[in-house]
């Protein structure tokens, strides 16, 4: 006789099932082998499994599948058939992580196509509304690798692990050793897309080819911004986002930057008396920015001491300018501080990394059940990461309707 499930056992085996096993069985397929006859999609949701359980190695998982009922109920395996924690590495080497990658994809799309990744906020600007807004930020993840006991030529430790190095001290790690995860994250808390090097390479580097993978693995989704902190903020990443990805960023401004001659403290345009200018549009086919003064000067206090053609004009605009993104981006570029775009989104990306702690702390803690070595067992525990956090916004969705608690917006 079996016994009444609790509402919250109830909830687990909904959340397994309710997961695609043909979109899965369908990737396994391309692959000649991915284990033993007879897993069909066991092995995979095995993996989903122990990212949600916070289970920390292989050798656990197949312990507590063969103690735990319920995990076997949820995943589809016998008692008699669990497998031995080897298996699931014969499964990570032959799918590798371009099939995790596959399996992730198509939980991309399902979330498109029901509108979890464009954000229904009304207040947007027409330029991005109903497209996806990305946030991108880098997370350092332990490594459990040791030195060979010998340096390199440039005097730098050699690790059992070829693939993570020494990254920049923080208030977690004093010598972190580790690789760094770089991600896309959707605003709805959807990590889109992931890759991962050696903790002591910079974000910088990395932000373009993050992209340009994003852009390439889905190209027919419409990525409109990309919001950035302010380690990125450098001129190059400024230009080449907006000139060669087609994209708009908004990266945050470092509080030192100075706006240079002929432009006030919000980097807006100087009439030619001095008077402060305000934006009075964008025009990005023509890669600029429109000025006007509004005849500021007329509410000087101190009087009007110069003639201004632009005094008694009929029109209530005044003095009118541009700035040209060519000239300097960062300075001039199409989202800017002071701008409508920036402001609003900026707002979005302290919402989110307040709540969710982007790819930080709230992605299962990563880093505290990360024992795999080489780049590519680690890119898979990442991407494993990625799928169980799409997963739970999916459910989430279909339980509630709510398009995501990271921004609490409802339709």
């Amino acid at each position: 006789m079996s016994r009444i499930r609790t509402s919250q056992e109830a909830d687990f085996l909904k959340y397994f099932r309710q997961i695609d096993r043909r979109a899965i069985r369908k990737v396994l397929s391309k692959y000649r082998s991915t284990g033993p006859i007879g897993y069909d999609t066991s092995l995979v949701l095995a993996r989903f499994l122990k990212v949600k359980e916070r289970i920390s190695s292989d050798r656990e998982l197949s312990e507590k599948l063969a103690k735990i009922q319920i995990y076997r109920e949820a995943i589809g395996i016998k008692r008699n058939r669990i497998p031995a924690h080897n298996t699931f590495n014969t499964l990570r080497s032959r799918l590798g992580p371009e099939g995790f990658i596959q399996i992730h994809q198509h939980l991309i799309l399902q979330a498109y196509k029901i509108g979890l990744l464009i954000p229904p906020i009304p207040d947007l600007q027409n330029l991005v509304r109903d497209k996806i807004i990305l946030i991108g930020d880098s997370t350092f993840r332990k490594a459990v690798a040791r030195t060979k006991g010998k340096k390199d030529e440039k005097g730098n430790w050699l690790f059992t692990d070829d693939s993570i190095a020494f990254g920049k001290p923080h208030h977690k790690h004093k010598y972190p050793v580790g690789h760094r995860a770089h991600t896309l994250i959707a605003v709805s808390g959807i990590p889109v897309v992931s890759l991962i090097a050696p903790a002591n390479e910079s974000d910088q580097a990395h932000i373009l080819p993050l992209l340009r993978t994003l852009l390439a693995r889905y190209p027919s989704l419409p990525f409109v911004c990309v919001i950035l902190d302010v380690g990125y903020d450098a001129e190059e990443l400024h230009r080449d986002i907006y000139t060669d990805l087609e994209m708009i960023p908004i990266i945050i401004r470092k509080p030192s930057m100075k706006w240079g001659a002929k432009l006030g403290d919000t980097g807006t345009p100087l009439c030619p008396f001095g008077y402060t200018t305000h934006r009075k549009g964008i025009e990005y086919k023509q890669g600029r920015t429109k000025f006007a003064c509004y005849r500021a000067c007329v509410d000087d206090p101190q009087g009007l001491i110069f003639t201004c053609d632009h005094l008694h004009a009929k029109s209530r605009f005044g003095w009118m300018t541009h700035t040209y993104f060519k000239d300097d981006f960062r300075r001039k570029g199409p989202a800017v501080p002071g701008s409508r775009l920036y402001e609003r989104l900026k707002i979005i990306r302290t919402g989110i990394e307040r709540y969710y702690g982007l790819t930080k702390e709230n992605r299962y803690h990563m880093e505290h059940n990360n024992t795999y070595m080489g780049h590519d067992n680690v890119l898979i525990h990442v991407i494993e990461h990625d799928i169980v956090a799409t997963l739970d916004i999916l459910y989430e969705h279909s339980k509630t309707g709510k398009w995501s608690d990271v921004l609490d917006i409802e339709y």
